[in-house]
């Protein structure tokens, strides 16, 4: 029986939003869980993000808001990676998520959203359904 792949997360802010302790602390904290975890850091364009996500060929991608233009940059960034044929990587997003924007961002195919309060099991529980469901897709569509 072989060991599970070890999950590769690329974590990156976009926009101006500087607010960057809580992504941070979540990259060291997925790295003491054994993730792989690319931290691109604030400041990234749509493209830029899109480009890293399909160049270190990411089982999953976490975005962190704390600014009030989520929605705009979660469809934004869905529709880059779509448009480059990476639109069923998984796609995470924390950080100052308002109750009222969880169904808008499941609409765009957002299904792990985490805000304050959330703890690593539970992140790390959707990130191992999540990256485990792409490969298993990847390996079918193979």
């Amino acid at each position: 029986m072989g060991r599970a792949r070890i999950i590769r997360c690329v974590l990156g802010m976009l926009g101006t939003d500087v607010h960057t302790k809580g992504i941070r602390t979540l990259a060291q904290l997925l790295r003491d869980e054994g993730v792989e975890v690319v931290y691109l850091g604030e400041h990234n364009t749509v493209p830029g993000m899109a480009s890293a996500v399909i160049q270190e060929d990411a089982d999953i991608v976490g975005l962190s808001f704390s600014t009030a233009a989520y929605l705009h940059y979660v469809r934004a960034f869905r529709d880059e990676l779509i448009s480059r044929g990476a639109g069923d990587v998984p796609v995470m997003v924390g950080g100052m998520i308002h109750p009222d924007d969880r169904a808008p961002l499941a609409e765009m195919g957002i299904e792990g959203i985490f805000g304050p309060g959330s703890t690593v099991p539970e992140i790390m529980a959707f990130m191992s359904r999540a990256a485990d469901a792409y490969r298993n897709a990847g390996a079918v569509n193979s």
